[in-house]
C-alpha cells in the first residue's frame, strides 16, 4: 500500500526509533505540516503498527498526541468537523477487522489521545474498543468478584503500588481510562475508593470533569458520604471552582457540600508565588507563563505554568506535583528563554492574567490545572472581562487623555524595534488581490483591531510588572497603552500608524520570501537599451521620470536607479510586483529574483510592473516599458521628468497632498509652521525637477556597464 508522504515520513521516523526532539524541522513539517497529516497517521497506528515493538508503539503515541494537540489548536480558528468525521469513520472501519489486522492497544491509545485533546470520538467506537479489549475472566477473578471487600482491597493495593496518595494523583491515574467505563462501573470504582483519606479531593476534582456522566456520578457518590468525612478535605478551593466552572447539575449539590466543609473541613494556607516569568504576546496573541509555588506549611516548591491565548483562555497548563528547588526552576526558565524571551515579573500580575483568561475560557480543565487554580487566592480565579480602562488604571496610565491618544498612533513608532512585535506578522494570510500596502494594513490590522488592542494591553501589563532592567529596546508602557487607545479611534485607518505600517512592511517582505519569482538569474542574449517611464501613483501634480537603462541590468540595480532618479533615500524596504511574482529587495533575503535581468520581465513596449517603496507610507510607482533601443545603454540616464520627490516618512501620498495644501496657505500658525519644518517644506516647490542634478546622482550611485 502506497502511503501519503506525511505518513511515509512518520513510519520511517518510528521504524528508525527517532524521538520527536531528534527530527529536523523539515521532517517535522513533512510529518505534521497540515491537519490532513492527522488522518494519514491513523492507519499506521491502527494496523501497520502490528510490526512495531513496544518502544516504537510509545513513539507513535508521542507523535500522534502532538498531532492531536496541533489539530485542537487549529480547530480554534478553523472548522475541523470534516477531519474529525473522517477519523471516526476510519476508526469504525478498522474495528471491523479481526485481531490479526488491528492493533487494539494503539487503537485504545488513539482514542485516549483524541479525548484528552477534546476531539470528538463517537460513543459506539469507545464501547466497541472496550468490548474487544476485555480479557476472559479467570477463575480467580470470578471468585474475587464474589467478595466486594477483597476487590476493594486489591484495588487500593494497586493504587498504593503506583504511588497514588492524593486526589490529584488518583484523577491523573484513572483519567484516561474512565472514558471506557460504563456509568455503573464508574460508580463502583468511585465507591470503592471513597474511604481513602484523599477521596473527598478526588471526587471534587472528578465533579469538574468535562464528561457529564463522570461528573454527575462523582457528585452522586460524594453526596452519599457522611458529612464527617469532610474532615479529610484538602483543597476547599475546589468548591469555588465548581461554583464558577461546574456543570449545573453538579452545582445543585454545592449547598450541602459547603455546609459540610464549613463544619468539618480545615482551613489551609494559600500557596505563595515567589517566581514568575512571562513572554510577550506572539503572533497567535498567546503568552507563556512559568512560575514557582511554595507550600507555606512544608516549604516545598512546585513548578506551574501554561499558555494564555487571547479569546480562548488557558489553552494549555501544567502543575508538577513533584517538588523542585530553585536551581531546577532557573534551568527550566533558561530553557523557556531559549524559545521565547522570558520576562521576570512581579507575581501580582498573575491575578489580572488569570481572571482575564478564565473569563475567556472555552475548553474544560484538566485535573492538574484545576489543582493549580485551587492553590491560588480565590480572587485570582474569579473571571473578569477585559477592560482596557481597568488595565490602564492598574498600570498608572492616564486613560483616555486626549493628548496622549491623539499622539498614540505616531508614538507607536517607538515600539517598532522592540521584541514586542517580532511575531505579529500576517504573511501567510495576505490576500494577493489587495492592490495597495495600506489596504493590506487596514484589512489585517486596523479593520478589526480588538485582538491587537488586547495584545497591546497585555503587553503593557507585562511591561508594568516587569522586574527586568530597562534598556533602550524595552517597550515603553506609556507608548503601548497610547497605541492601544489610538486603535480604538474611529479615524485610525486614515492616519499613518507606524507600528502597524512596519508590521505590514515585514509581512509583505515575508510573503515575498515565501512566494518569490520562480525565475532564477539568467543572461540576456542581446543586451540593449530600453526607455522606461516611472510615475508615482495618484500624485498631483504628476511626479514622473523617463530614463534609459540596459535591459541586462538586474532588478536590484533598477531599484538603486529608481531611488536616485525619484529622489528617495534608501531608508525603507522596497519590492517589485510583476506578473510572475514579487521581487523582494531585502538585503538579507536569499531570493535570487533580485538578480534577475530587467529584460526577463519587461520585454515588449507597453509591459508594466509596480515598484513599492516604504510599505508603511506605501509609495507605489508604475513602471512602463516605452521603447526598445538598438544599442545597449552603458550608463542609466534621465531624459525628462516632473515633480519633486515627497519627503521621507511624511505619511504617504494622501498625507503629502495635505502637506502641499498647507505649504500654500498663509498665514500659518505656530503648529502649522512646526509641521512644515518637520518635513523641510517651508519653501516647497512641488514642480521642482532638475535633470542635471538627477543624472549626476545616477553617475555617483549606479556605476556604468560595458559592452
Amino acid at each position: 500500500m502506497e502511503l501519503p508522504p506525511s505518513a511515509q515520513a512518520l513510519l520511517e521516523a518510528i521504524q528508525h526509533n527517532m524521538p520527536i526532539a531528534d527530527i529536523s524541522r523539515e521532517q517535522h513539517q513533512l510529518i505534521n505540516g497540515s491537519p490532513e497529516s492527522y488522518i494519514a497517521a491513523l492507519p499506521i497506528g491502527l494496523s501497520l503498527s502490528k510490526i512495531f515493538d513496544e518502544r516504537q508503539e510509545e513513539l507513535f503515541v508521542d507523535y500522534f498526541s502532538q498531532m492531536a494537540n496541533d489539530l485542537r489548536i487549529y480547530s480554534r480558528s478553523n472548522d475541523v468537523s470534516e477531519i474529525i468525521n473522517i477519523a471516526n469513520e476510519i476508526l469504525t472501519n478498522a474495528l471491523e477487522l479481526d485481531d490479526a489486522q488491528i492493533n487494539l492497544v494503539l487503537t485504545r491509545e488513539i482514542i485516549r489521545c483524541m479525548k484528552h485533546h477534546k476531539l470528538h470520538v463517537e460513543d459506539a467506537i469507545i464501547m466497541k474498543v472496550r468490548e474487544r479489549s476485555q480479557q476472559p475472566i479467570t477463575e480467580q477473578q470470578e471468585q474475587l468478584a464474589q467478595d466486594p471487600e477483597k476487590v476493594t482491597e486489591h484495588l487500593i493495593a494497586d493504587l498504593n503500588k503506583f504511588g497514588v496518595d492524593t486526589g490529584l494523583a488518583f484523577c491523573q491515574f484513572v483519567g484516561g481510562e474512565l472514558i471506557f467505563f460504563t456509568e455503573q462501573e464508574v460508580q463502583g470504582l468511585l465507591t470503592m475508593i471513597s474511604h481513602q483519606p484523599w477521596s473527598i479531593d478526588a471526587l471534587l476534582l472528578l465533579s469538574l470533569n468535562a464528561d457529564p456522566k463522570i461528573a454527575n456520578t462523582a457528585a452522586s457518590v460524594l453526596s452519599s458520604l457522611p458529612a464527617k468525612r469532610w474532615e479529610s478535605l484538602g483543597q476547599r478551593q475546589y468548591l469555588t471552582l465548581i461554583q464558577r466552572f461546574g456543570h449545573d447539575s453538579v452545582k445543585n449539590h454545592l449547598p450541602a457540600w459547603q455546609k459540610s466543609a464549613m463544619q468539618y473541613g480545615k482551613q489551609t494556607e494559600k500557596h505563595q508565588v515567589t517566581e514568575l516569568c512571562l513572554s510577550y504576546p506572539d503572533g497567535n496573541h498567546a503568552i507563556l507563563f512559568n512560575g514557582l509555588l511554595i507550600n507555606p506549611t512544608t516549604k516545598h516548591a512546585h513548578v506551574f505554568g501554561g499558555v494564555f491565548r487571547l479569546g480562548f483562555g488557558l489553552v494549555d497548563s501544567y502543575f508538577d506535583a513533584n517538588t523542585v528547588d530553585t536551581v531546577q526552576y532557573k534551568k527550566m526558565t533558561a530553557e523557556m528563554d531559549s524559545t521565547v524571551e522570558a520576562i521576570q515579573c512581579d507575581p501580582g500580575i498573575l491575578r489580572h492574567i488569570l481572571c482575564w483568561a478564565l473569563d475567556e475560557q472555552h475548553e474544560a480543565f484538566e485535573p492538574d490545572t484545576l489543582h493549580m487554580l485551587a492553590l491560588f487566592p480565590s480572587q485570582w480565579t474569579e473571571p473578569q472581562p477585559f477592560s482596557l480602562d481597568n488595565l490602564a488604571s492598574t498600570c498608572n496610565f492616564p486613560g483616555e487623555h486626549p493628548d496622549v491618544i491623539a499622539r498614540g498612533h505616531l508614538s507607536s513608532k517607538l515600539l517598532v524595534n522592540t521584541p514586542l512585535i517580532e511575531t505579529w506578522t500576517v504573511a501567510e494570510s495576505i490576500d494577493p488581490a489587495l492592490e495597495t500596502i495600506r489596504k493590506v494594513r487596514n484589512r489585517y490590522y486596523l479593520e478589526h483591531p480588538e485582538p491587537y488592542i488586547k495584545a497591546l494591553a497585555l503587553s503593557g501589563l507585562i511591561t508594568h510588572y516587569s522586574k527586568q532592567e530597562i534598556t533602550p529596546f524595552s517597550p515603553s508602557n506609556l507608548f503601548i497603552f497610547a497605541a492601544a487607545y489610538a486603535l480604538q479611534a474611529p479615524d485610525r485607518m486614515r492616519k499613518t500608524f507606524p507600528l502597524f505600517d512596519q508590521l505590514t512592511e515585514l509581512s509583505i517582505q515575508q510573503q515575498a520570501e515565501h512566494h518569490p519569482m520562480v525565475h532564477g538569474p539568467q543572461e540576456i542574449e542581446r543586451p540593449q537599451g530600453i526607455v522606461l517611464h516611472i510615475e508615482l501613483d495618484n500624485s498631483r501634480p504628476k511626479i514622473w521620470r523617463r530614463f534609459t537603462i540596459s535591459n541586462a541590468l538586474p532588478f536590484i540595480a533598477l531599484h538603486d536607479c529608481i531611488q536616485a532618479i525619484m529622489g528617495w533615500e534608501h531608508q525603507h524596504l522596497a519590492m517589485f510586483i510583476t506578473p510572475f511574482g514579487h521581487i523582494d529587495l531585502d538585503d538579507e533575503s536569499d531570493t535570487q529574483a533580485a538578480y534577475l535581468p530587467i529584460g526577463a520581465v519587461l520585454q515588449d513596449p507597453g509591459d508594466t510592473i509596480a515598484y513599492v517603496y516604504d510599505f508603511g507610507d506605501d509609495w507605489r510607482h508604475t513602471i512602463t516599458l516605452e521603447k526598445l533601443n538598438t544599442r545597449n545603454c552603458t550608463q542609466p540616464k534621465v531624459t525628462a521628468g516632473n515633480g519633486a520627490c515627497p519627503p521621507e516618512d511624511c505619511g504617504g501620498i494622501d498625507r503629502y497632498k495635505d502637506l502641499l495644501k498647507l505649504s500654500r496657505r498663509a498665514p500659518l500658525n505656530d503648529d502649522e509652521r512646526e509641521i512644515l519644518d518637520l518635513f523641510n517644506m517651508q519653501d516647497w516647490d512641488a514642480k521642482h525637477f532638475d535633470k542635471n542634478e538627477v543624472n549626476q546622482r545616477l553617475k555617483e550611485e549606479v556605476p556604468p556597464i560595458f559592452d
